[in-house]
């Protein structure tokens, strides 16, 4: 039963689930939130008239591009084992 417990442990601890769907989650809201002001033209999108609309699209897409590839670059970091994962703080002494 111990056996069991900690390979289930160290399995979840390997593949930080919790860390991946936190952050799939906050992209997922991010692009549904650049989305309704899209549709609504609002934020980035007031200054664009209806005549506008392939350049607000084409901000659109770019702004969702940026929003999926910091998720792929937070991805790659959780993927790195983490003693190959750069240093966050002061080096040690």
């Amino acid at each position: 039963m111990g056996f069991t417990v900690t390979l289930a442990a160290a399995f979840t601890g390997y593949y930080k689930y919790r860390e991946r769907s936190y952050f799939l989650l906050q992209t997922a809201d991010a692009i549904e939130e650049e989305a309704n002001a899209f549709t609504l033209g609002v934020g980035p999108y007031s200054d664009f008239d209806a005549d506008q609309d392939q350049q607000a699209l084409k901000l659109f897409t770019q702004r969702v591009e940026e929003h999926r590839n910091e998720q792929r670059r937070r991805q790659q970091q959780l993927d790195q084992p983490a003693d190959q994962a750069a240093p966050t703080g002061q080096p040690a002494a």
